[in-house]
Protein backbone atom coordinates (compact mmCIF):
# COMPACT_ATOMS: atom_id res chain seq x y z
CA UNK A 1 0.00 0.00 0.00
CA UNK A 2 1.06 3.62 -0.42
CA UNK A 3 3.25 4.72 2.44
CA UNK A 4 1.98 6.86 5.29
CA UNK A 5 5.25 8.75 4.92
CA UNK A 6 3.91 10.32 1.71
CA UNK A 7 2.87 13.94 2.23
CA UNK A 8 4.78 13.94 5.54
CA UNK A 9 8.12 15.68 5.87
CA UNK A 10 10.90 15.79 8.48
CA UNK A 11 11.53 18.91 10.47
CA UNK A 12 14.80 20.66 9.70
CA UNK A 13 17.18 22.99 11.49
CA UNK A 14 20.12 25.04 10.25
CA UNK A 15 23.40 24.57 12.12
CA UNK A 16 26.26 26.87 11.08
CA UNK A 17 24.48 27.41 7.78
CA UNK A 18 24.10 23.68 7.15
CA UNK A 19 20.66 22.20 6.63
CA UNK A 20 20.10 19.21 8.92
CA UNK A 21 17.26 16.91 9.91
CA UNK A 22 15.67 17.51 13.31
CA UNK A 23 14.55 14.50 15.34
CA UNK A 24 11.73 15.80 17.60
CA UNK A 25 11.92 12.71 19.81
CA UNK A 26 15.67 12.74 20.49
CA UNK A 27 15.93 16.55 20.24
CA UNK A 28 19.00 16.18 18.02
CA UNK A 29 19.98 17.05 14.46
CA UNK A 30 21.22 14.52 11.92
CA UNK A 31 22.80 14.69 8.48
CA UNK A 32 20.31 14.44 5.63
CA UNK A 33 20.17 10.81 4.50
CA UNK A 34 17.33 9.16 2.53
CA UNK A 35 16.65 6.47 5.13
CA UNK A 36 16.56 9.05 7.93
CA UNK A 37 14.12 11.18 5.96
CA UNK A 38 11.79 8.18 5.61
CA UNK A 39 12.06 7.39 9.31
CA UNK A 40 11.25 10.93 10.42
CA UNK A 41 8.39 11.25 7.91
CA UNK A 42 6.84 8.12 9.43
CA UNK A 43 7.30 9.58 12.91
CA UNK A 44 5.51 12.69 11.64
CA UNK A 45 2.54 10.53 10.64
CA UNK A 46 2.54 8.45 13.82
CA UNK A 47 2.66 11.42 16.19
CA UNK A 48 0.51 13.92 14.29
CA UNK A 49 -2.14 11.71 12.70
CA UNK A 50 -2.14 8.34 14.48
CA UNK A 51 -1.60 10.18 17.78
CA UNK A 52 1.12 7.88 19.06
CA UNK A 53 2.69 9.58 22.06
CA UNK A 54 6.22 10.83 21.36
CA UNK A 55 7.20 9.58 24.81
CA UNK A 56 6.43 6.03 23.68
CA UNK A 57 8.66 6.00 20.59
CA UNK A 58 12.28 4.80 20.68
CA UNK A 59 15.07 4.86 18.10
CA UNK A 60 18.15 2.73 17.56
CA UNK A 61 17.37 0.16 20.24
CA UNK A 62 20.13 -2.51 20.23
CA UNK A 63 19.10 -6.03 19.24
CA UNK A 64 21.52 -8.95 19.64
CA UNK A 65 20.46 -12.00 17.67
CA UNK A 66 21.89 -15.52 17.94
CA UNK A 67 24.82 -15.95 15.60
CA UNK A 68 25.43 -12.21 15.12
CA UNK A 69 28.90 -10.93 16.02
CA UNK A 70 27.56 -7.52 17.01
CA UNK A 71 24.27 -5.95 17.96
CA UNK A 72 21.93 -4.56 15.31
CA UNK A 73 19.71 -1.54 15.94
CA UNK A 74 16.03 -1.08 15.29
CA UNK A 75 14.76 1.96 13.41
CA UNK A 76 11.57 2.65 15.40
CA UNK A 77 9.72 0.90 18.22
CA UNK A 78 6.34 2.18 19.39
CA UNK A 79 5.13 1.11 22.85
CA UNK A 80 1.66 0.86 24.32
CA UNK A 81 0.57 2.60 27.53
CA UNK A 82 2.17 -0.15 29.61
CA UNK A 83 5.41 0.27 27.64
CA UNK A 84 5.13 -3.08 25.93
CA UNK A 85 6.35 -3.10 22.31
CA UNK A 86 3.41 -2.49 19.98
CA UNK A 87 5.00 -1.74 16.59
CA UNK A 88 8.45 -2.43 15.15
CA UNK A 89 9.40 -0.40 12.06
CA UNK A 90 12.21 -1.03 9.58
CA UNK A 91 12.97 1.88 7.21
CA UNK A 92 14.70 1.77 3.85
CA UNK A 93 15.73 4.51 1.43
CA UNK A 94 13.17 5.32 -1.30
CA UNK A 95 15.31 3.73 -4.03
CA UNK A 96 15.52 0.41 -2.16
CA UNK A 97 13.05 -2.17 -3.41
CA UNK A 98 11.11 -3.84 -0.62
CA UNK A 99 11.35 -7.61 -0.91
CA UNK A 100 11.25 -10.76 1.17
CA UNK A 101 14.72 -10.01 2.55
CA UNK A 102 13.47 -6.80 4.23
CA UNK A 103 10.50 -8.65 5.73
CA UNK A 104 12.77 -11.39 7.07
CA UNK A 105 15.05 -8.77 8.61
CA UNK A 106 12.29 -7.07 10.61
CA UNK A 107 10.88 -10.47 11.62
CA UNK A 108 14.31 -11.52 12.95
CA UNK A 109 14.58 -8.31 14.96
CA UNK A 110 11.14 -8.97 16.35
CA UNK A 111 12.34 -12.24 17.88
CA UNK A 112 13.88 -10.01 20.55
CA UNK A 113 11.41 -7.11 20.48
CA UNK A 114 8.14 -9.07 20.53
CA UNK A 115 5.83 -6.49 18.91
CA UNK A 116 2.45 -7.67 17.56
CA UNK A 117 2.72 -5.40 14.51
CA UNK A 118 5.58 -4.92 12.03
CA UNK A 119 6.08 -2.31 9.33
CA UNK A 120 8.63 -2.20 6.51
CA UNK A 121 8.69 1.08 4.57
CA UNK A 122 10.77 2.85 1.94
CA UNK A 123 8.69 6.01 2.16
CA UNK A 124 6.79 5.12 -1.01
CA UNK A 125 5.31 1.76 -0.09
CA UNK A 126 4.43 0.27 3.30
CA UNK A 127 4.15 -3.42 4.11
CA UNK A 128 2.33 -4.13 7.37
CA UNK A 129 2.44 -7.47 9.19
CA UNK A 130 0.67 -8.94 12.18
CA UNK A 131 2.43 -11.46 14.42
CA UNK A 132 0.32 -14.27 15.83
CA UNK A 133 2.36 -16.87 17.67
CA UNK A 134 5.00 -18.16 15.26
CA UNK A 135 3.10 -16.83 12.22
CA UNK A 136 3.80 -13.48 10.53
CA UNK A 137 0.86 -12.46 8.36
CA UNK A 138 0.98 -9.78 5.65
CA UNK A 139 -1.91 -7.36 6.18
CA UNK A 140 -3.96 -6.05 3.22
CA UNK A 141 -4.58 -2.72 4.93
CA UNK A 142 -3.39 -0.46 7.71
CA UNK A 143 -4.12 -1.85 11.20
CA UNK A 144 -6.96 0.05 12.83
CA UNK A 145 -4.68 0.83 15.78
CA UNK A 146 -2.59 3.09 13.52
CA UNK A 147 -5.35 4.74 11.49
CA UNK A 148 -5.30 8.52 11.21
CA UNK A 149 -7.49 10.01 13.92
CA UNK A 150 -6.54 13.66 13.60
CA UNK A 151 -6.29 16.15 10.77
CA UNK A 152 -2.97 17.98 10.63
CA UNK A 153 -2.93 21.76 10.92
CA UNK A 154 -0.65 22.60 8.01
CA UNK A 155 -0.49 26.30 8.75
CA UNK A 156 2.53 28.56 8.38
CA UNK A 157 4.25 27.08 11.44
CA UNK A 158 4.12 23.57 10.00
CA UNK A 159 5.94 24.60 6.81
CA UNK A 160 8.40 26.81 8.69
CA UNK A 161 9.52 23.89 10.87
CA UNK A 162 10.06 21.68 7.84
CA UNK A 163 12.18 24.14 5.88
CA UNK A 164 9.71 24.94 3.14
CA UNK A 165 9.16 28.57 4.13
CA UNK A 166 11.65 31.07 5.54
CA UNK A 167 11.00 33.40 8.45
CA UNK A 168 11.35 36.76 6.70
CA UNK A 169 8.12 37.29 4.77
CA UNK A 170 5.24 39.76 4.73
CA UNK A 171 1.72 38.51 5.35
CA UNK A 172 0.89 38.62 1.63
CA UNK A 173 3.89 36.47 0.73
CA UNK A 174 3.15 34.11 3.64
CA UNK A 175 -0.34 33.52 2.26
CA UNK A 176 1.08 32.71 -1.18
CA UNK A 177 3.78 30.44 0.30
CA UNK A 178 1.37 28.43 2.47
CA UNK A 179 -1.01 27.98 -0.45
CA UNK A 180 1.87 26.94 -2.71
CA UNK A 181 3.02 24.35 -0.16
CA UNK A 182 -0.51 23.00 0.04
CA UNK A 183 -0.65 22.66 -3.76
CA UNK A 184 2.76 21.06 -4.05
CA UNK A 185 3.04 18.76 -1.06
CA UNK A 186 -0.21 17.75 0.61
CA UNK A 187 -1.57 15.23 -1.89
CA UNK A 188 0.01 11.80 -1.23
CA UNK A 189 -0.97 10.63 -4.74
CA UNK A 190 1.20 13.23 -6.50
CA UNK A 191 4.87 12.41 -7.15
CA UNK A 192 7.18 14.29 -4.80
CA UNK A 193 10.93 13.58 -4.73
CA UNK A 194 13.85 14.90 -2.71
CA UNK A 195 16.58 16.18 -5.06
CA UNK A 196 20.18 16.86 -4.01
CA UNK A 197 22.09 19.63 -5.87
CA UNK A 198 24.89 19.78 -3.29
CA UNK A 199 27.25 21.60 -5.69
CA UNK A 200 25.26 24.83 -5.75
CA UNK A 201 25.43 27.74 -3.27
CA UNK A 202 23.30 27.15 -0.14
CA UNK A 203 21.49 30.47 -0.67
CA UNK A 204 19.56 28.88 -3.56
CA UNK A 205 18.22 26.16 -1.21
CA UNK A 206 18.00 23.82 -4.21
CA UNK A 207 18.32 20.60 -2.21
CA UNK A 208 14.74 19.94 -1.18
CA UNK A 209 11.46 18.19 -1.99
CA UNK A 210 10.12 18.75 -5.53
CA UNK A 211 6.68 18.08 -6.95
CA UNK A 212 7.26 16.48 -10.34
CA UNK A 213 5.07 17.54 -13.25
CA UNK A 214 5.19 15.45 -16.41
CA UNK A 215 4.82 17.48 -19.61
CA UNK A 216 5.83 16.24 -23.03
CA UNK A 217 7.39 12.82 -23.47
CA UNK A 218 10.75 12.67 -21.64
CA UNK A 219 10.28 16.19 -20.26
CA UNK A 220 9.50 16.95 -16.63
CA UNK A 221 9.49 20.02 -14.43
CA UNK A 222 10.13 19.81 -10.70
CA UNK A 223 8.94 22.70 -8.54
CA UNK A 224 9.97 23.37 -4.95
CA UNK A 225 9.46 25.92 -2.23
CA UNK A 226 12.34 25.89 0.26
CA UNK A 227 13.98 28.04 2.91
CA UNK A 228 17.66 28.84 3.23
CA UNK A 229 19.73 29.60 6.31
CA UNK A 230 19.15 33.35 5.92
CA UNK A 231 15.36 33.26 6.31
CA UNK A 232 14.74 33.58 2.58
CA UNK A 233 12.12 31.51 0.75
CA UNK A 234 13.12 30.30 -2.71
CA UNK A 235 10.74 29.24 -5.45
CA UNK A 236 12.83 26.82 -7.52
CA UNK A 237 12.11 24.88 -10.69
CA UNK A 238 14.19 22.22 -12.42
CA UNK A 239 13.91 21.14 -16.06
CA UNK A 240 14.58 17.44 -16.71
CA UNK A 241 15.01 16.26 -20.29
CA UNK A 242 15.54 12.59 -21.14
CA UNK A 243 16.45 11.82 -17.53
CA UNK A 244 19.01 14.63 -17.12
CA UNK A 245 18.57 17.95 -15.33
CA UNK A 246 19.40 20.59 -17.93
CA UNK A 247 18.40 23.86 -16.25
CA UNK A 248 17.04 25.33 -13.06
CA UNK A 249 15.20 28.53 -12.26
CA UNK A 250 15.36 30.24 -8.89
CA UNK A 251 13.38 33.17 -7.51
CA UNK A 252 13.60 34.80 -4.08
CA UNK A 253 10.24 35.59 -2.48
CA UNK A 254 12.09 37.84 -0.06
CA UNK A 255 12.39 40.38 -2.85
CA UNK A 256 8.59 40.75 -2.81
CA UNK A 257 8.75 41.18 0.97
CA UNK A 258 11.28 43.99 0.76
CA UNK A 259 9.60 45.72 -2.19
CA UNK A 260 12.65 45.18 -4.37
CA UNK A 261 12.57 44.50 -8.08
CA UNK A 262 12.47 40.70 -8.05
CA UNK A 263 14.78 38.95 -10.49
CA UNK A 264 14.71 35.27 -11.36
CA UNK A 265 17.84 33.44 -12.47
CA UNK A 266 17.98 30.62 -15.01
CA UNK A 267 21.08 28.44 -14.73
CA UNK A 268 22.01 26.09 -17.57
CA UNK A 269 24.94 24.97 -19.67
CA UNK A 270 24.76 28.35 -21.37
CA UNK A 271 25.47 30.16 -18.12
CA UNK A 272 23.25 32.35 -15.94
CA UNK A 273 20.45 34.46 -17.36
CA UNK A 274 18.57 37.17 -15.45
CA UNK A 275 14.81 37.13 -16.02
CA UNK A 276 12.14 39.59 -14.90
CA UNK A 277 9.55 37.25 -13.33
CA UNK A 278 6.73 39.77 -13.61
CA UNK A 279 7.28 41.01 -17.16
CA UNK A 280 8.65 37.86 -18.79
CA UNK A 281 6.91 35.14 -16.75
CA UNK A 282 3.72 36.83 -15.64
CA UNK A 283 4.49 35.81 -12.08
CA UNK A 284 2.39 37.25 -9.28
CA UNK A 285 1.47 36.24 -5.75
CA UNK A 286 -2.10 35.65 -6.91
CA UNK A 287 -1.25 32.81 -9.29
CA UNK A 288 -1.48 29.13 -8.47
CA UNK A 289 1.63 27.01 -8.83
CA UNK A 290 0.04 24.65 -11.36
CA UNK A 291 -0.67 27.63 -13.63
CA UNK A 292 3.06 28.42 -13.66
CA UNK A 293 4.38 24.98 -14.63
CA UNK A 294 4.34 25.58 -18.39
CA UNK A 295 5.66 29.12 -17.84
CA UNK A 296 8.66 27.81 -15.92
CA UNK A 297 9.18 25.11 -18.55
CA UNK A 298 9.14 27.60 -21.43
CA UNK A 299 11.53 30.04 -19.73
CA UNK A 300 14.05 27.33 -18.80
CA UNK A 301 13.83 25.80 -22.29
CA UNK A 302 14.45 29.20 -23.88
CA UNK A 303 17.68 29.73 -21.97
CA UNK A 304 19.08 26.19 -21.94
Amino acid sequence: MLSKALSHYPQIRFRDGEKRLWNPILKKTFAIRPEEQVRLALVDYLTLEARVSASRISFESPVKLPGDKSSSRTDIICYDREFKPELLVECKAPDIKLDEKAAIQVARYNQKVGAPYLLVSNGTLDFWFKVEGEEVQLLPELPELFHSTKEIDRSLEYWLERGFIGSKLTQQVEIFAVQACSELYEDPHQPVKYLGFDDFPPRFALAHYYRIFGLEENRKVGISLSANAFGDTRLNAVLNENGANTAFLTLSLRAFTENENPIAEVHSGKGVQKVDPVEEMGFSLDRKIEDLVTVFHDVMSRYS
